[in-house]
């Protein structure tokens, strides 16, 4: 993102990295059953971690250039905050799961949202 890239580039960018992310996160919840235990310290985890860090980095930059799209953001910092709180225990329970795929849910509505939306002003 740069500050002269059009708004719906930025937001399929951002939608693209989020969905990246899921994806990686169900694929690495696949190789794990019921009652899971999780090394936060593996490889697996260590690069989802870094798309975390990515994908925030390109949020805040997101929310400098377009402070009206607040909701979209939270909803993004909701999710990475799930997800970060998911793979970084050692342990994760159904519970967690359930929280983490509602937050995802609501973050990708909100890009369903935002994507049908007025290109000047929307909310989630």
């Amino acid at each position: 993102m740069d500050e002269y890239s059009p708004k719906r580039h930025d937001i399929a960018q951002l939608k693209f990295l989020c969905e990246t992310l899921y994806q990686d996160c169900l694929i690495n919840l696949q190789e794990s059953h019921h009652g899971w235990v999780n090394d936060p310290t593996s490889a697996v985890n260590l690069q989802l971690n870094e798309l975390i860090e990515h994908i925030a980095t390109f949020a805040l930059n997101y929310k400098i250039k377009y402070n009206e799209d607040n909701n979209l953001v939270a909803q993004i910092d909701e999710y990475l905050d799930d997800t970060f709180m998911l793979f970084s225990s050692y342990g994760i329970t159904t519970q967690d799961l359930q929280k983490w795929r509602k937050s995802g849910n609501r973050l990708f509505h909100c890009f369903a949202n935002v994507s049908k939306a007025n290109p000047v002003s929307h909310s989630c």
